[in-house]
């Protein structure tokens, strides 16, 4: 298995864990998520904007944003109509969509080479 692909499992875990945490009733999450609430949905989509910039190639980068603008919506439908004792608010896909936007621009500016920074770490030649 190639470095590569294990980026992009984990990926997956990373996409998966946001959306349990997200649909987790609100009284049983963890402290560390009761931040200010729209800085959370910022960072959260800030961060896996650049962690996936760093996988796919800087041309398809408006495909990140689309993937977790549609990850914020659904999420925020699932929380209004779910049981989840959570509220959906439209102020979160806000949120959401400028954390991506903030994201892919740290990308811009070289956050998105962080393949090559770990792959250097982990004593591999390459990032793929």
């Amino acid at each position: 298995m190639t470095l590569h692909r294990v980026w992009w499992a984990l990926g997956v875990c990373i996409v998966i864990a946001a959306i349990i945490v997200c649909v987790m009733p609100g009284r049983e999450l963890p402290s560390a998520f009761e931040w200010n609430d729209k800085l959370s949905h910022v960072v959260g989509h800030g961060l896996m904007a650049v962690y996936f910039a760093g996988l796919v190639p800087r041309r398809g980068w408006w495909k990140i944003f689309v993937f977790l603008l549609l990850l914020g919506i659904a999420i925020e439908i699932a929380q209004y109509f779910g049981p989840f004792g959570r509220d959906g608010d439209a102020r979160d896909v806000v949120a959401n969509a400028a954390g991506a936007a903030f994201g892919l621009l740290l990308a811009r500016f070289g956050l998105s080479r962080w393949p090559e920074l770990a792959a250097w770490l982990l004593g591999q030649r390459a990032a793929q």
